[in-house]
């Protein structure tokens, strides 16, 4: 009885750590949006000290407002928008606080909690606005939240990326041939990351030591130490 259970408790043992090997923290998933998305840094002022990806709203509904520490928060879960971000109080003129499939925005940072991940979005275009604290146009705040009811311990960096790409999608992604289909170009060298910045999240990805292989629906891209040599 007693070899049985060291047997067992054994096995046990030997299979946590291929179990851990897929669990992701808060901070991996962060990292990992990081090397997808770069941050617009603002300067004093009105101008910025750096451009970085331009996201597009793709779908309605989200909300948007004066910029504010307290701004309240666009929360989307399980697919859908379960809190209207923004305030109560009206923006003045015609403005109504909605934003709309195809608006741009910038991205100033990314946090991340226990249970969500939140994009600190302002918009490209400026407005002028009533009890902004500003003298000339501003851009409106839209900073969202992507929140998962089992915690971020529980889902895949890879989710949380098709999950943000559903609601925005970065603008060469959104860039459209006059057709309507996507122009979507790939170079020799380019890296994994550049790769899946312009075509989105793999539906396979095949890993062959030195070799990788990233499986789309119409194209599959080979990589050799990280940087692109084939497509087919």
């Amino acid at each position: 009885m007693r070899c049985r259970f060291s047997f067992a408790f054994l096995s046990l043992l030997l299979l946590l750590p291929s179990v851990n090997s897929f669990a992701v923290t808060r901070d991996e998933i962060k990292s990992a949006l990081e090397a997808r998305y770069r941050y617009t840094v603002p300067g004093f002022f009105g101008d910025f000290k750096a451009i970085g990806s331009v996201l597009v709203v793709q779908e309605e509904g989200l909300r948007q407002h004066r910029p504010s520490a307290l701004f309240k928060q666009n929360v989307i879960a399980g697919g859908r928008i379960t809190a209207s971000g923004g305030s109560a109080l009206t923006l003045g003129g015609n403005l109504d606080g909605s934003l709309k499939v195809g608006d741009r925005l910038y991205l100033y940072g990314i946090s991340s909690g226990d249970d969500y991940v939140e994009l600190n979005l302002f918009t490209v275009k400026t407005f002028v606005v009533t009890g902004s604290g500003t003298r000339g146009p501003t851009p409106l705040q839209a900073t969202t939240r992507f929140r998962y009811d089992g915690g971020l311990a529980g889902v895949s960096s890879r989710q949380v990326m098709n999950d943000i790409a559903h609601w925005f999608r970065t603008e060469e992604e959104a860039r459209r041939a006059p057709d309507g289909t996507a122009t979507r170009t790939i170079r020799l060298g380019q890296t994994r990351d550049e790769v899946v910045a312009i075509f989105g999240a793999p539906e396979k990805e095949i890993l062959l030591g030195s070799k990788t292989v990233l499986v789309y629906r119409d194209v599959k891209v080979v990589f050799v130490d990280g940087r692109v040599t084939d497509s087919e």
